[in-house]
């Protein structure tokens, strides 16, 4: 699914952003740049644009990965998105992977840590002359989908939210899992690449997710897998019921990520959804 891309050129730029790298792909270049962004307690939040070359501002989708999960996660629909003159920051929670290339430990990390580090990038990308502050995006996957559904439920600078297998249940599971927060271990290996702390699940405990989106007046729009044996269709069926003005279309077949021919019929919804909240035309 990813555009074969050509380098043209790198640049070296001291400016805080890191390294910019132009890139050429149907005779269409973008620019693509790792950075680093400091959070209130100056800790590090890797981060890489990929922006689209152009002489007028332009929207941006902020993605936030899933658990254990990087900004890697993002690639396909960023380079999707830059062909619709959109540019895509993807980026690695402080702690929300064994391979993250952010400040900070797994086991320190929480819906809440994540929930600062995605306002942190939003306020940075608000500081962006290049971009068209009306035309924000959030997109987000699995925990990703929850934290970005969070975030956007508190903001007004949010113009539009898309969620893609949103794990808004975790909060649900987690009191099913423990009977109390005493029984709570350590540590918990949660996948491969990540063992969280205590602080994950105190963190959540007494969360009401539900009661937190419903509040989001905002047009969302939630894409979900039939075969998706992490988040059920019926989780994403209640967060659906749970917001006011929501779409929610099933990707036939697909699990816990769309591929291929899923990716395109994703991709597909996603931007007719973009044009009906007029980002693009």
């Amino acid at each position: 699914m990813k555009k074969k891309l050509i380098i043209i050129i790198i640049v070296l730029c001291f400016l805080g952003v890191g390294i910019y790298i132009i890139l050429k792909n149907h005779n269409k270049e973008y620019i693509e740049g790792e950075m680093y962004i400091k959070n209130g307690n100056n800790e590090n939040i890797f981060a890489v644009l990929h922006r689209p070359r152009s002489d007028e501002k332009i929207p941006i989708v902020i993605y936030s990965h899933g658990l254990g999960a990087t900004y890697r996660a993002c690639g396909d629909y960023a380079d999707s998105l830059e062909e619709l003159n959109i540019a895509t920051l993807c980026f690695d929670f402080r702690g929300g992977s064994d391979r993250s290339k952010s400040d900070g430990s797994p086991k320190e990390m929480s819906f809440l840590t994540e929930i600062e580090d995605l306002e942190t990038i939003i306020e940075e990308v608000k500081k962006w002359d290049f971009i068209d502050q009306d035309k924000i995006i959030l997109m987000g996957s699995s925990q990703g989908g929850a934290i970005s559904a969070l975030v956007s439920a508190k903001r007004d600078d949010i113009k539009g939210t898309v969620l893609l297998y949103p794990a808004l249940g975790i909060p649900e599971v987690v009191t099913k899992w423990y009977p109390s927060k005493e029984a709570i271990p350590e540590e918990i290996q949660m996948t491969s690449n990540i063992t969280v702390g205590p602080k994950y699940f105190l963190d959540i405990w007494d969360l009401d997710v539900y009661s937190i989106i419903k509040k989001d007046e905002k047009q969302i729009l939630i894409l979900q897998g039939t075969e998706d044996s992490l988040v059920k269709p019926n989780q994403s069926k209640k967060v659906n019921e749970t917001y006011k003005n929501s779409e929610l279309y099933f990707i036939e077949g697909a699990g816990h990520g769309f591929e291929d021919e899923q990716f395109t019929e994703a991709f597909k919804y996603i931007k007719e959804y973009l044009e009906k909240i007029d980002i693009i035309r």
